[in-house]
C-alpha cells in the first residue's frame, strides 16, 4: 500500500502504512536477504551517510536508503512496515546485555509508554523488532571491535603484541610467553527440543566465538564412537560419569562448554548435547586453537613456541587420549595439543584423588604461575541469567544472543584491563616477598638437612602401587594415642614382657595411671546413659545402666587393690569416702584420687608429683585420642550430609538422614567433651593454661572446607608465622633469632599448607559460647579456616623414637612446599609484568592500525569513526603505561636486541633468590 499518511510515531519504531503488519514467518525467510543487504550497505549504515555518486544498490527499494538517511532501521528490505530508530535499537542492546532484559519485555514497555491505557488498539512491532535486532546486532559487533570477536589484549597474539625477538626467551623463562587457558561446561543455556525453523542460522556464520553449525553437526555425526563414551578414571569425580539425565529431559541441546584464558576472555564456545562429552570439548579446544591461522594457514610454530596451560575439571581423564583423538579429527593441530601441560582448578581438584593434586595442580607445576583455574565459573553467573531465553530460541537466534553476550563480557574486560593488571601485579609482589621471606628463614633454620633436600628431584613422580610419592607429599605415620604411650611406658619397664593383664598382683604405676583413666571412661559412658535414661525413659536403658554398675564395681575393687600398694599416701582419702556410703550403689560417682584429684601443694605433700607428671603425658595420649576420634566423626558428618543433600527426597528419608546427622553430631560433642577432659586434666595437672599445643575445642574448630587431602583453597595466599620457628621443638633444628629484614611481616602471617607444627596466639574469646577463637592473621582476615584439629602432626611436645621420624618427614614436607609456594608467586609476578606489557604493545598496536586506515580513507564517515578508534585506544594505552609506571616499572623499555626475560634475570640476582632453587 502506498505510503500516504504520515509516519505515525510509536516512540523507537514507526509504522510506515496502514496496520498491516508482516507475520513472523513472512519475516523470518527475509532474514539472509536483510543480512546480505545490509552487508552491503554497511558503510553507510555505520555512518549515517549515503553516498550521491552512481551506486550498484539503486535497484532496492529508495524507501529502505532513506530510512537509513533518516536515522531509521527497516526490519526488512522488500516490503519495510516498520523502522525502528537507530537510537532504540542501541538502548535495547545495552539493556539487554546488562540486565538481560527478553525483547518481549522491551517491547511492553515500548508499548504500554506509547498509551497505557489501549496498548491493545496499537500494532505490535515484536515480530519485526526481533528480526531487526538480530542484524543489527551484528552490525554493532563490526561497528564496535573491527571484528567479530574480541580478543584478548594480554594472551600472546603474534603480529599484535609479541616483543621482538621473543623466540630467544629461555626455557626457564618461558611462562613469560605463556598462555593459560581453562575449559568448563555449562548447562543452564541450553535449547529445548521442538519445532524450529530450519532456515534459521547463526548470521555470524561460524566466523566468531561458536562455530558453523552445519560444520559442527557434521564433526559430531562423524566422531567415532569411543569418543563419546569415555569416562571419567578419577574416582572421586562422578560430575562426568552420573550426570542427572533427568534435567536433560525434552532438550536437544543441554547446554555449553567455553574455552577461556586466564583474564576470563572467552576465546570459543560449543554446543553440548546430553550432558559434557570430550568429544565437544575437543572441538572448542580446536576452535581457539584454529584462532591462530593466518594468511599463510596453521602457525603451529608459534603455537607450539608457546608455553600452553590448560584447566580442566577433569584433565586427569581428559588429557589421557587427547592426542589420538585430534590425529584423528584435528591432524593438523597434534603438535599444538602435544605441547599443552594439562592442570585441574585448584577448588574441583580437592575432590578428586591425592594422586591429581601431585600431579595435575598448578600448586606444584613448574613455570604455572599462581593460575588457579577457577576464572571459567566467573562468567556463568552472568551468562546463566540468560538461560530462560535461550532455551526456547531457535538455534541460530540463540546462538548470535551468546556470541552477543560472550563479546560483551570481553569487551568489558579489555576496558578494565590495565586496572585488573594493577591490582594483580601488586598482590604478586607482595605474596611473592612474603613467600620468599618464610622460605629463607625454613632454610636458615633446616640449615643441616637443605643440602640434603637440595640432591633430592622435586620433578620426580614415583607411582608406588596405587599412589603417586613425590617430594610435596607427606608420608602418611600413625599419630601418637595413648595405647602407643602407654606401650612406651611399659617398654622402659624390666619386666613388661611379662605383663599381660591388669589383675591384683600388679605393681607398675603405669598400669595403675592407665587402668583408672580407662575407669574414668566408663563412669563417664554410665552418666551419659543415665541421662539418656531420664530423657527416654526406657527400660532396657535401664537395666543396662545397672548391668554397667556391678562391672565397674568389680573393677573399681581390683584397681583398689593396686592403688593401696603404689598410692598409699591416699589411704586415707579413700577410707573417708568409703565411710559415707554415698558410691556404694553409683560408681560412676565415687572419685578415684588419682593425682589429678589434687591440687599441686596436695601432691607435693602426698608425694605424687612424679605420678602426677606420668598422669600428664598419658592425659596427652587421651587428647590425641579424642581428637583422633572428632576427625573421624567429622568426616562421616561431612559424608552424611552430602549424601542427604543427594539423595534424600521424601519426608522418610529425610527424616532418617537427619536422625543419622543428629546420632553423629552426638558422638562428635561427646568426642569434644573427652578432649575438653583430658585438656582440663591436664591443666591441673601443671600445663599452662595458655600452651598452644593443646588449644580449646569448640564446634567450629571442626570445620572442615573440603575433603581433607593436602591442599586447602587459600593456602597460597596465607603464611606460616614465624612464630613457631622460634621454638626449637623440630627434632634436629636450632632456635633461630629474626635475622631477616621481613621479620615484621612474617610474625603477622599465619598457617599454609604446612605439615609442620604451628604455634597460634591464643586470644581471650569475648563472644558467646561456640564462636571460633580469632587467630592473628592480617593477610587474610576473612578467609575460613580449617579448624586446628585438621594439623594433628602440629600437637603436643613429644619426643619418642616413635614420633621422630613423623616430625621430620613434615619438616622436609614443608621446605619443599614452601619453596614451590615462593616460585609460584615469583612466577605470578614475572607472568603479569609480561601481560602487562603485551596489554601495552596490544593498545599500540590498535592505535597504530586506526591511525593508518584514518589516513588512507577518503570516505568522511570511515575517517571520522576510525580517528574516534584512536582516540579511544591512544586513552587505553596511555591509561595503562600510567598504571605499569605506579607498580614500578616506568623505565621498563626494552632497548635494542633485548627482551623481557633479560630484565627478569636481572630482576632475579637482585632479589636474591635462594641458591636452593
Amino acid at each position: 500500500m502506498p505510503m500516504t499518511t504520515p509516519l505515525d510515531a510509536f516512540d523507537g519504531a514507526f509504522s510506515l502504512s496502514d496496520p498491516v503488519i508482516e507475520t513472523d514467518q513472512s519475516a523470518k525467510t527475509q532474514t539472509s536477504e536483510t543480512l546480505r543487504l545490509f552487508e552491503e550497505m554497511l558503510p553507510m549504515i555505520e555512518f549515517e551517510i549515503l553516498s550521491h555518486e552512481a551506486n550498484p544498490l539503486l535497484n532496492t527499494p529508495y524507501c529502505v536508503k532513506q530510512l537509513l538517511r533518516a536515522g531509521l532501521f527497516p526490519s526488512t528490505t522488500l516490503r519495510p512496515v516498520m523502522a525502528f530508530t537507530f537510537e532504540v535499537l542501541d538502548q535495547f542492546h545495552l539493556h539487554h546485555l546488562e540486565s538481560k532484559e527478553s525483547a518481549y519485555d522491551f517491547i511492553g514497555a515500548l508499548w504500554r509508554l506509547t498509551d497505557n491505557a489501549f496498548a491493545h488498539d496499537i500494532s505490535n512491532p515484536y515480530p519485526q523488532f526481533r528480526i531487526a535486532m538480530r542484524v543489527w546486532r551484528i552490525i554493532v559487533s563490526w561497528r564496535h571491535a573491527g571484528n567479530l570477536s574480541v580478543v584478548c589484549p594480554s594472551c600472546p597474539e603474534l603480529h599484535v603484541n609479541m616483543e621482538h625477538g621473543w623466540q630467544k626467551t629461555p626455557l626457564q623463562l618461558c611462562h613469560l610467553n605463556q598462555k593459560q587457558e581453562t575449559l568448563d561446561g555449562n548447562h543452564h543455556n541450553g535449547k529445548y527440543a521442538k519445532n524450529s525453523d530450519p532456515g534459521d542460522i547463526s548470521l555470524f556464520e561460524g566466523k566468531s566465538l561458536m562455530p558453523l553449525d552445519s560444520a559442527y553437526k557434521e564433526y559430531l555425526k562423524n566422531v567415532p564412537k569411543a569418543h563419546w563414551q569415555e569416562k571419567s578414571t578419577c574416582s572421586h569425580l562422578n560430575a562426568l560419569n552420573k550426570q542427572d539425565r533427568k534435567k536433560f529431559k525434552n532438550m536437544d541441546i543441554t547446554g555449553v562448554v567455553n574455552l577461556q584464558c586466564s583474564h576470563v576472555f572467552i576465546k570459543a564456545s560449543v554446543d553440548l548435547q546430553f550432558g559434557e562429552r570430550f568429544a565437544n570439548v575437543d572441538y572448542a579446544l580446536a576452535l581457539a586453537l584454529w584462532q591462530h591461522c593466518h594468511l599463510d594457514g596453521l602457525d603451529n610454530k608459534f603455537i607450539t613456541s608457546c608455553d600452553h596451560l590448560v584447566s580442566y575439571d577433569i584433565a586427569c581423564a581428559y588429557w589421557v587420549h587427547v592426542v589420538e583423538r585430534f590425529e584423528i579429527n584435528f591432524p593438523n593441530l597434534v603438535p599444538a595439543v602435544k605441547k599443552i601441560r594439562w592442570l585441574i582448578p585448584a577448588v574441583h581438584v580437592l575432590n578428586h584423588k591425592d594422586n591429581c593434586i601431585y600431579v595435575h595442580a598448578a600448586a606444584y607445576t613448574p613455570l604455572a604461575g599462581h593460575f588457579h583455574g577457577e576464572t571459567a565459573e566467573h562468567y556463568w553467573a552472568e551468562c546463566n541469567q540468560l538461560g530462560p531465553q535461550t532455551r526456547q530460541m531457535n538455534n541460530g537466534h540463540r546462538q548470535d544472543t551468546l556470541i552477543d553476550h560472550h563479546n560483551d563480557w570481553n569487551w568489558k574486560k579489555t576496558a578494565i584491563m590495565s586496572s585488573t593488571l594493577y591490582n594483580d601485579i601488586l598482590n604478586a609482589k607482595k605474596l611473592f616477598i612474603q613467600k620468599q621471606a618464610f622460605f629463607n628463614g625454613l632454610s636458615e633454620l633446616y640449615t643441616d638437612k637443605v643440602s640434603v633436600w637440595t640432591l633430592e628431584d622435586w620433578s620426580c613422580h614415583v607411582k608406588n602401587g596405587k599412589e603417586i610419592e613425590c617430594v610435596y607429599r607427606h608420608n602418611q605415620r600413625k599419630v601418637p594415642s595413648q595405647e602407643a604411650i602407654y606401650q612406651i611406658f611399659l617398654n622402659n619397664t624390666d619386666d613388661s614382657n611379662t605383663l599381660k593383664a591388669i589383675d591384683a598382683t600388679a605393681t607398675y604405676p603405669t598400669v595403675l595411671l592407665n587402668e583408672g583413666i580407662y575407669i574414668q571412661s566408663l563412669q563417664q559412658k554410665i552418666k551419659s546413659r543415665i541421662a539418656y535414661e531420664k530423657r527416654h525413659g526406657v527400660e532396657a536403658v535401664h537395666s543396662e545402666i545397672e548391668d554397667r554398675h556391678k562391672k565397674l564395681r568389680v573393677r573399681i575393687d581390683k584397681w583398689r587393690n593396686i592403688q593401696k600398694g603404689l598410692m598409699h599416701t591416699v589411704t586415707n582419702h579413700v577410707l573417708s569416702q568409703t565411710v559415707t556410703k554415698k558410691t556404694l550403689d553409683k560408681s560412676e560417682l565415687e572419685m578415684l584420687f588419682l593425682p589429678l584429684d589434687f591440687t599441686e601443694s596436695q601432691r607435693l605433700d602426698l608425694n605424687l608429683v612424679a605420678l602426677g607428671q606420668s598422669e600428664l603425658k598419658l592425659r596427652e595420649g587421651c587428647a590425641f585420642d579424642a581428637i583422633c576420634s572428632v576427625c573421624n566423626i567429622v568426616k562421616m558428618l561431612s559424608a552424611l550430609h552430602q549424601d542427604k543433600n543427594k539423595n534424600a527426597r521424601s519426608q522418610d528419608q529425610n527424616t532418617w538422614a537427619q536422625t543419622r546427622i543428629s546420632e553423629a553430631e552426638a558422638r562428635r560433642d561427646a568426642a569434644i567433651d573427652s578432649y575438653c577432659s583430658a585438656r582440663n586434666a591436664m591443666i591441673s595437672l601443671g600445663m599452662d593454661v595458655a600452651d598452644p599445643s593443646f588449644p580449646p575445642l569448640t564446634v567450629n574448630d571442626t570445620i572442615r572446607k573440603s575433603t581433607h587431602v593436602n591442599r586447602v583453597i587459600g593456602d597460597s595466599r596465607v603464611t606460616d608465622g614465624l612464630l613457631w620457628t622460634q621454638t626449637g621443638v623440630t627434632t634436629g633444628a636450632h632456635t633461630q633469632t629474626s635475622t631477616m629484614s621481613g621479620s615484621s611481616i612474617m610474625g603477622s602471617m599465619a598457617g599454609t599448607m604446612a605439615s609442620k607444627p604451628k604455634q597460634r596466639i591464643q586470644v581471650p574469646n569475648k563472644n558467646k559460647k561456640g564462636t571460633k577463637r580469632q587467630v592473628a592473621m592480617p593477610a587474610i582476615q576473612s578467609m575460613t579456616e580449617d579448624g586446628w584439629i585438621w594439623c594433628l602432626e602440629k600437637m603436643g611436645r613429644l619426643s619418642a623414637e616413635q614420633i621422630e621420624e613423623w616430625i621430620q618427614e613434615g619438616d622436609r614436607v614443608q621446605w619443599f612446599r614452601a619453596e614451590a609456594e615462593m616460585q609460584r608467586w615469583l612466577e605470578e609476578w614475572e607472568i603479569k609484568q609480561a601481560d602487562f606489557m603485551r596489554c601495552i604493545r596490544s593498545f599500540s598496536k590498535m592505535h597504530e592500525v586506526w591511525t593508518e586506515l584514518a589516513t588512507r580513507n577518503s570516505n568522511v564517515g570511515h575517517i571520522t569513526y576510525a580517528k574516534q578508534k584512536v582516540v579511544m585506544y591512544a586513552t587505553m594505552e596511555r591509561e595503562a603505561k600510567h598504571r605499569f609506571a605506579l607498580v614500578g616499572y616506568g623505565d621498563r623499555i626494552l632497548k635494542e636486541d633485548e627482551i623481557l626475560a633479560d630484565l627478569i634475570q636481572k630482576d632475579r640476582i637482585s632479589l636474591r633468590i635462594s641458591p636452593y632453587v
